[in-house]
Order: structure tokens, then sequence, then C-alpha cells
């Protein structure tokens, strides 16, 4: 009797582990990891420009090969800049040689954007040619994700046309992104952003 009392435990536990082949059947699995909505991006290195430094340049580069700015805007880069480093230097100007801009700290110039229209300058991502012709359709054949942006109305006096690709390097995302404007399905400006 005494044994037989041991073994009431342990009896008790093998019937409350027993599987019941229809609740493990109905067990539901774990929901899937949730995918970022959109998974283009550019590799740093794969866009070139014709006709434009777009590298880190002294500003006697730049008036030799674009003549001196349209206009100066002083101080205008106070965040986000490519030249503000270090911390402690002053902030950088915008050159503009029309809607193609360039920022400027000291001697040191780097390419913030530059415009299509013209037909001067002009751009290649891969096999996507970025020019005066490019259309959004265009850009949407090689990026459809990233091209749903520029179908939504943008706000706070931003082009409605508008979407941004960020960039990679050797597969890693790194800060910054490309963005490139519209207007009324045409390619007009391309601009490289750096957050804050």
């Amino acid at each position: 009797m005494k044994q037989l009392l041991q073994l009431v435990p342990l009896l008790l536990c093998l019937g409350a582990c027993e599987s019941h082949p229809d609740t493990a059947a109905t067990a539901k699995p774990a929901p899937p990891i949730a995918e970022p909505a959109n998974t283009e991006h550019i590799e740093a290195d794969t866009l070139t420009i014709t006709g434009l430094p777009t590298k880190e340049i002294s500003t006697t580069q730049l008036t030799s090969q674009l003549g001196r700015p349209d206009s100066i805007a002083k101080g205008a880069v106070e965040c986000g800049g490519s030249l503000n480093l270090p911390m402690d230097a002053p902030d950088g100007d915008v050159w503009h040689y029309g809607k193609t801009r360039y920022e400027v700290n000291g001697s040191r110039a780097i390419m913030l954007g530059f415009d299509v229209r013209s037909g001067k300058f002009k751009g290649k991502l891969g096999k996507l040619v970025l020019d005066k012709k490019t259309t959004l359709e265009d850009v949407r054949r090689f990026y459809p994700e990233s091209a749903k942006e520029a179908d939504k109305p943008a706000g706070h006096g931003l082009p409605n046309e508008m979407m941004s690709l960020p960039f990679y390097e050797k597969g890693v995302p790194v800060e910054g992104a490309l963005e490139l404007i519209f207007e009324k399905g045409r390619l007009q400006v391309v601009e490289f952003f750096n957050p804050c």
C-alpha cells in the first residue's frame, strides 16, 4: 500500500503530461517577424553623375569647373551637413548653381543635389538614367515600393512627388538617402539627404 501511495503522484504527473493529438494539431504557429515595408535601397557607390563632382573637392576646383555660384546662402547648413566636422566647425554655406547645390565649409565643398531640367547634368543609378527625360514610371520599374511615396501627398511644404532611396555601403545601411523630386511625373532634382 505504501508503494502504491508513492506511485500516485507519478501517475498523476504522467496523466497531465500525456499528449493530446487534437490540441497539438490546432496549436497556432508563432506569428512571422514583421518585415520593413520597403526594403529597397541603393549602394552609395552606384550613383554616377556626368559633368559634376560628387565627392568632396576644394572650392577652387568647384569654381574652376562651374564658375561662381548664382547665389550663396551663408550659414544655411546648420545640421545634417557633411563638412561640419569637427563639431565646433562653423555652419556651412550653400552655393547655388540654379537648383544644383553644394555645401561649402571653408575651402571644402560637396554636392547636396543637382538639377536635371537644363539637360546639362545627368546621373546614372545602375541601369536607371536620371535626366530630364526620366519619369516616375521609369523609376517605378526599378524601385516600385519607394515610388509609392511619390503617390502620397507630402505636406509641410514638400513637393507632392518625392521618393527616397536609403544608402547602403557594402550591404550595410548608412545615414542618408537619395531623394528624387518629380513634377507632374517628370524628374526635376536629385538630392542627397543627411539626417541631423
